[in-house]
């Protein structure tokens, strides 16, 4: 039982330092035009983001300096079709100018040991720095099969910057 427990609260603190470490990295660099996703700077709006591992169907509710932002996370078919469960998985945003330049990233949600099949919800209320025009999803996550037998764990990630 200690075993487990400290093998736990290592994979949380590996977590935790990853999410800083990403989140100091993220400044600065600029987004992929293809993943940015338009801001308005009022009112409700929905859309859904589709990457390589996972889709993501959103709503945000922007008021003056914060964002009300919602949504379900869904893995796709490459996910589903080779693992039964993610043992970690974390969603961040990142927030950019006009030109694409990430001005800030904050975590959105993060989960242990769902099921593939399973949706993920997310609620967060996300302060908006001065000169946000643009947002981008990020995630990271490791999935693994039940069992014997199955494949190896596989990480997985995206991060919408530009090299």
């Amino acid at each position: 039982m200690t075993i487990t427990k400290a093998g736990f609260g290592i994979s949380v603190l590996l977590i935790v330092v990853m999410t800083c470490a990403f989140a100091v990295v993220a400044r600065g660099e600029t987004l992929k035009p293809a993943d940015e996703i338009a801001l308005s700077d009022q009112g409700q709006h929905s859309g859904q983001f589709t990457a390589p591992d996972l889709s993501i169907n959103y709503t945000y509710d922007r008021n003056g300096g914060n964002i009300q932002l919602n949504g379900t996370i869904q893995f796709r078919t490459n996910i589903q079709a080779n693992f039964t469960a993610v043992q970690t998985f974390q969603l961040g945003l990142a927030l950019a100018d006009a030109r694409g330049n990430v001005l800030e990233q904050q975590g959105l949600t993060t989960a242990y040991d769902s099921d593939v099949g399973d949706a993920i919800n997310f609620s967060k209320t996300v302060t908006v720095p001065p000169g946000v025009a643009s947002m981008a999803f990020t995630y990271t996550g490791q999935a693994y099969e039940a069992g014997s037998g199955g494949p190896d764990p596989t990480n997985f990630w995206f991060y919408p910057f530009n090299n």
